[in-house]
């Protein structure tokens, strides 16, 4: 397991591994104002269902640009976007990526790969960025990045399912 190094007061991540789809879609959704669910472990989610078929909207660079730009800020050496070979436009988003990258300016280094299994890959990884819990359950390390994108972008409809916490949170 790789090592989280400091950048003066701030901590360094060495890569993150972003489950592309689900994270993008998830932001997409968002901003689009239609709602998203804060479930009980913290993490944001959609009822966008994927099913083989994506297209980008007026909202996809927005999605794209928080989360190149947060992933700059946590100072993270390489960004693994990982998107699913099977589902249509895959290859657009993939170019949207290195090109909201390029205009920019994030100073990571970043790779997109379109593959067959995203899952297998990120249960095997660390530094996961991904509500998607069949991969929270086997990764090696994750990071609840949604919820802190979201923060930057006002007027998000947003449920939490979190009764529990949400009363301790009050107490």
């Amino acid at each position: 397991m790789a090592s989280i190094e400091t950048n003066g007061d701030r901590l360094a991540l060495p890569e993150i591994n972003v489950d592309g789809f689900n994270t993008v879609i998830t932001l997409e959704t968002a901003l689009s104002g239609s709602p998203v669910f804060k479930g009980m472990d913290g993490c944001i989610r959609d009822l966008a269902g994927l099913r083989g078929t994506y297209r980008i909207i007026d909202v996809t660079k927005k999605a794209v640009d928080l989360l190149l730009l947060a992933a700059d800020n946590l100072y993270a050496g390489r960004v693994n976007v990982f998107l699913d070979a099977p589902v249509s436009n895959s290859g657009r988003l993939k170019t949207l990526f290195y090109e909201r990258q390029e205009t920019l300016g994030c100073g990571f280094f970043l790779e997109i790969s379109v593959i067959s299994d995203v899952d297998a890959v990120l249960k095997q990884s660390g530094y996961v960025v991904s509500s998607d819990s069949v991969i929270l359950d086997y990764c090696r390390s994750w990071i609840n990045l949604v919820p802190e994108l979201l923060k930057k972008c006002g007027g998000v409809w947003m449920i939490d399912l979190d009764l529990i916490g949400a009363e301790e949170r009050k107490a």
